[in-house]
């Protein structure tokens, strides 16, 4: 889509926006007057309007009188209105912009969209980053906020929601009809993606634990107790923020909606809407659906302050509040709980965004209409990490207050918060954070130790995970900080090689993974700090830095560091006793179990057996949940538990606990694992989202059609659905059928936006370049443009893990067959047979 901004010439101030919908025609009728501020003497004036039946147009002075219009003209390519003059428009003159027009019900999640609900039908709004427009004509850019006043005519038995509370209702006859107007107080000036409104029959439940009403709204037929729980977060977070901001975000109310189907939230001015399968929390609800649940609510609370009340004024900008956003919701979870989010957050989102940010397809953070991914979340905040660290937390949360201070109720980009954070530290911050923001990618530090003189020379390059040269020239400035038994030494490093005398008994880089770099150690070192880890003398932080350093590392293949390294370095954790550690160390089993899904049995049984035996021995000693187990606790054993290798024990109880629920004992299974044991049973699903571990064929169809109900889809999400089934060979080829063959096009309500994360799951297991042939051959088929990149990512994908199969699966088997796991002779010529057995079935060709 082609964009093209707005002329700064003119700029709305107010809006009076009536809509009147018509929900069993799926259209909508409106009118809209715009009180717009001439800037520069212009003889146009153009607004945003797409997918919109303009009837009228019709232009007045300040005392009412008609302005005189030449032409009037759409191009929706560019989803402009321009309105052509016969005067200019001196500077300074006040304008008033009146139009009628119509639209539709949009039914793909976007715009003014209608979900059905149980044989009814609700209305809400997502109008970011630029639907707004598809509802009313407008200045449809975040630098132009202007204050609302909406009305909204509808049947007298619904509801409505908006971003303020009501003004007024009052019943109206329109076109014979009673019905009633409902109008809304005036908003404060906010930027068109924020304005929000919802028609439906829905129940309500308040708290008054804020200073402010805080309310839940979910439709008749969900059970609106299930919103509490993030009602009762909503409500601590607001005064969370209020005091660590010292600035209220000017809220007379905030209510959360329930939006079933909807994907992700939306945080609109006073109206937050969430999907129902992350806001809805029962009795049975798991640790980890509640902590979701808090963390998305902690987010869109936050973007209040970060993107509301001060908006970037441009799209290429918006990564900054997403970021702020993000680095707030952990701040809050440090006050709402004992967890650590930090630790999470390096073990987690961290690790997503460097995983992406190391591919040839990512994008800077600055990026014109870049997508919310990995980099907009996890780059994005590690950047705030990174600069907390330089200027200090407290000086970083000052520079965070002025900046909200100075800017509330208007736009403040990137630049203004260097600004404010180089005053206080008396540095260069917008110079250094050019390069990080700017440009895609992340360095890797490469270290050589001279032991002679004792010295060690460092180099940065671009990390990529696959061998294909970078073709990349940026050099970041990176203020290094290295830990010595003698203290803290820092230096910066840029395009030159930095050599470094340095006491070599005892050296981390970036203690505490502040900085968003790799580090390349010689081999020697690798194995020295996996052995200081062994014996406890690094943070958790450093574990987990030196668990994914060596990870991604190893399988790019970077100066020859191997996964035998990697595995060695693991056997350093079988006493591992922290939740983050053990998330990373799973997480990298699980991804060399992927890579091998498509390999000879005995190479994944070898394996598997590793496994089994490097988690046993935490599995056993963290033993049963207990009463008194916190949040961390709960969500470490369920881990270990799902995640145990096939362990006999675990397996055992397991039988147990489901003939017993079976039976009818529905306490005999914790919330916490009732997943976990689901998915062993089927293995030899909460049961959805564990159903797809099933192997057998029938099994594996019932699983794709129960999940592509509108209900299904609804209320648990679509990939949450059927992620299990790419796990294994059978539901890999059945979800790739299921795509390719178009079956997703008599869903209701089902894209191909929607379905793409399906494709990406499958390509994301694949190990073979022949499999991405008929991947691609499908996508030239269809309109890929809107997953081109994340396309392209899953295809980069595949070539990095065959790139890692070629170089290092001998290695792997040499190193399982040297610790007792690998049992069996050679297997290079079965694989290759296999592997054409495998590509021919994945390509529909048997």
């Amino acid at each position: 889509m082609e964009i093209q901004n707005l002329s700064r010439r003119a700029k709305p101030t107010h809006y009076d926006l009536r809509i009147e919908p018509y929900i069993g025609r799926e259209t909508f009728d409106g009118s809209i007057t715009i009180e717009v501020e001439v800037t520069e003497p212009t003889t146009v004036i153009t607004l945003n309007a797409h997918k919109l039946a303009i009837r009228s147009t019709a232009l007045y002075d300040g005392q009412g009188d008609p302005i005189k219009i030449s032409d009037t003209g759409g191009d929706s390519t560019l989803q402009i209105f321009s309105i052509f003059l016969q005067q200019p428009l001196p500077t300074k003159s006040r304008i008033f912009i009146h139009q009628t027009f119509s639209g539709f019900l949009d039914k793909t999640g976007t715009g003014l969209q209608i979900t059905e609900v149980c044989g009814s039908a609700m209305l809400s709004t997502f109008f970011e980053p630029m639907h707004a427009r598809t509802v009313f004509p407008c200045f449809d850019e975040p630098c132009f906020k202007a204050t609302f006043n909406v009305t909204l005519v509808v049947p007298g038995h619904l509801t409505c929601l908006g971003n303020m509370p009501i003004k007024s209702e009052s019943e109206t006859l329109v076109t014979s009809r009673e019905k009633k107007k409902v109008e809304f107080h005036r908003t404060a000036p906010i930027s068109t993606y924020l304005l929000a409104f919802a028609v439906g029959e829905f129940n309500m439940i308040e708290l008054h634990d804020f200073r402010v009403p805080v309310r839940a709204f979910a439709p008749r037929n969900y059970d609106i107790e299930h919103c509490r729980y993030a009602l009762g977060i909503a409500a601590r977070v607001l005064a969370i923020y209020e005091q660590l901001f010292r600035l209220d975000c000017g809220l007379e109310k905030l209510d959360i909606l329930a939006v079933p189907g909807s994907v992700g939230a939306m945080e609109n001015w006073g109206l937050v809407t969430i999907s129902t399968a992350v806001l809805f929390i029962g009795p049975d609800s798991s640790v980890a659906e509640k902590m979701s649940c808090a963390q998305l609510m902690a987010h869109e609370i936050a973007h209040q302050w970060f993107g509301n009340l001060v908006t970037m004024s441009s799209w290429e900008n918006f990564w900054l509040k997403e970021a702020l956003a993000d680095w707030a919701e952990t701040m809050a979870q440090e006050r709402l709980s004992d967890s650590q989010p930090w630790q999470d957050f390096i073990s987690e989102q961290m690790q997503k965004a460097m995983a992406f940010d190391s591919s040839r397809f990512s994008h800077a953070l600055v990026t014109p209409n870049a997508p919310l991914d990995a980099i907009t979340y996890g780059k994005g905040v590690s950047m705030m990490r990174m600069l907390a660290g330089f200027v200090g937390k407290d000086e970083f949360l000052q520079g965070i207050r002025r900046f909200l201070l100075q800017n509330a109720y208007g736009n403040g980009d990137p630049e203004d918060l260097w600004e404010i954070l180089g005053q206080i530290n008396e540095s260069d911050i917008r110079a250094g954070m050019k390069a990080w923001t700017e440009n895609s990618g992340h360095p890797v530090i490469n270290v050589e130790e001279n032991e002679a003189d004792s010295t060690i020379t460092l180099t940065q390059s671009q990390f990529l995970a696959s061998k294909a040269e970078s073709e990349s020239t940026t050099t970041y400035p990176i203020f290094l900080e290295i830990l010595t038994s003698q203290g803290v030494t820092r230096e910066r490093l840029d395009a030159e090689p930095k050599v470094i005398k340095i006491l070599l008994n005892m050296y981390r880089i970036n203690p505490g993974q502040m900085e968003f770099y790799r580090v390349a150690y010689p081999i020697i070192r690798l194995q020295n700090l996996g052995k200081d880890a062994c014996k406890g003398t690094l943070s958790v932080e450093d574990r987990i830095g030196l668990i994914t350093n060596t990870a991604s590392l190893a399988f790019a293949g970077h100066r020859s560091l191997r996964t035998s390294d990697l595995l060695s370095m693991l056997q350093n954790f079988k006493d591992e006793t922290n939740f983050f550690v053990w998330k990373v160390i799973i997480r990298t089993l699980r991804e060399i179990s992927k890579r091998l899904l498509f390999e000879d049995q005995c190479i994944r049984n070898a394996f598997v057996d590793f496994h089994k035996h490097l988690v046993r021995g935490c599995l056993y000693w963290k033993g049963k949940f207990n009463e008194d187990d916190d949040m961390d606790e709960i969500l470490f054993k369920a881990l270990l538990f799902g995640n145990s290798g096939g362990d006999e024990k675990v397996v055992a109880a397991a039988d147990v606990m489901f003939e017993r629920f079976i039976a009818g004992d529905e306490k005999i299974l914790n919330p916490n694992i009732r997943a976990e044991v689901f998915e062993i049973i089927l293995k030899r699903g909460d049961i959805m989202r564990s159903l797809g571990n099933a192997q057998n064929k029938a099994c594996i169809k019932k699983t794709l059609k129960l999940a592509t109900t509108p209900e299904m889809i609804a209320d648990v999400g679509l990939r949450p659905s059927l992620e299990a089934l790419a796990t294994h060979r059978k539901g890999i080829y059945a979800l790739w059928r299921f795509i390719s063959s178009g079956a997703w096009n008599k869903t209701p309500g089902l894209t191909f936006l929607k379905i793409a994360p399906l494709g990406e799951m499958v390509l994301d297991c694949l190990t073979k370049l022949e499999y991405s042939e008929g991947a691609r051959k499908y996508l030239e088929r269809v309109d890929a443009g809107t997953i081109g990149t994340d396309a392209e990512l899953c295809f980069e994908g595949i070539e990095v893990r065959a790139a890692w199969l070629e170089r290092d699966r001998e290695n792997l088997i040499g190193w399982l067959r040297s610790n007792g796991y690998y049992k069996h002779g050679p297997t290079r010529i079965s694989r290759s047979v296999s592997g054409v057995r495998d590509a021919l079935e994945f390509l529909g060709c048997m």
